[in-house]
């Protein structure tokens, strides 16, 4: 099993199939972050995603300083189900990292790397084939959450793009499909779930399957 160290910089491979898309781990494929030629601001949200007239303020309100406070694992990647897109720019998972490297970084470990990661594509760009045969796209945007709380019942966290601007996202960890995503049982569809806002656009209800990787 890859630790988070990895998980974080790679290149996707994605498939047609939501469900089962498979992400290429490896440091020897690591994509650089692109800036698009479009500022978000002018962007739109396309077609299918889920927009709402839900309260901006919302979504992880007054969230402050970081908490990660839980007795069993909940790492790996969470993969919308729905189309998440402001434009071009589509968020393709959510990654957490394992419970040590949680606590390393909650420790200030200078080497640890933030549990939370966001990455986007942008689908206008060229797509390349990585080491594993999987399609990527040229173009990506990471986002690392600076403000998080990670617990049992929730994940909530805020972050700021220089494109997408304010992203912050609430909630909630649905546990027997945690426990079977844990167990590597393909059937665990529907591990998180919650509303997720991307500039001035909010996403909600979105579903996410629960997926360890390769």
């Amino acid at each position: 099993m890859a630790s988070f160290g990895s998980l974080a910089y790679y290149s996707g491979n994605h498939g047609e199939n939501q469900m089962f898309r498979s992400i290429g781990i490896g440091l020897g494929s690591i994509i650089a972050l692109s800036a698009c030629d479009s500022a978000a601001s002018d962007a739109q949200p396309a077609p299918g995603s889920v927009q709402t007239d839900v309260d901006i303020s919302s979504v992880a309100p007054d969230l402050t300083g970081q908490t990660y406070s839980v007795s069993e694992e909940l790492f790996g990647y969470f993969l919308p189900y729905d189309d998440v897109s402001i434009g071009t720019i589509r968020l393709d998972h959510i990654a957490l990292a394992m419970d040590w490297e949680f606590q390393s970084y909650m420790d200030g470990d200078a080497e640890a790397r933030p549990p939370i990661n966001l990455h986007f594509d942008e689908t206008s760009s060229p797509t390349g084939v990585n080491e594993l045969g999987g399609t990527y796209y040229e173009v990506t945007h990471r986002v690392q959450p600076d403000i998080f709380s990670v617990t049992e019942e929730e994940l909530y966290f805020a972050a700021s793009h220089e494109l997408l601007g304010e992203i912050r996202f609430a909630g909630q960890w649905q546990m027997d499909q945690v426990r079977q995503m844990m167990n590597g049982d393909p059937g665990a569809s529907s591990a998180l779930t919650g509303d997720l806002k991307i500039g001035d656009v909010i996403f909600e209800g979105v579903t996410f399957q629960g997926w360890l990787g390769d």
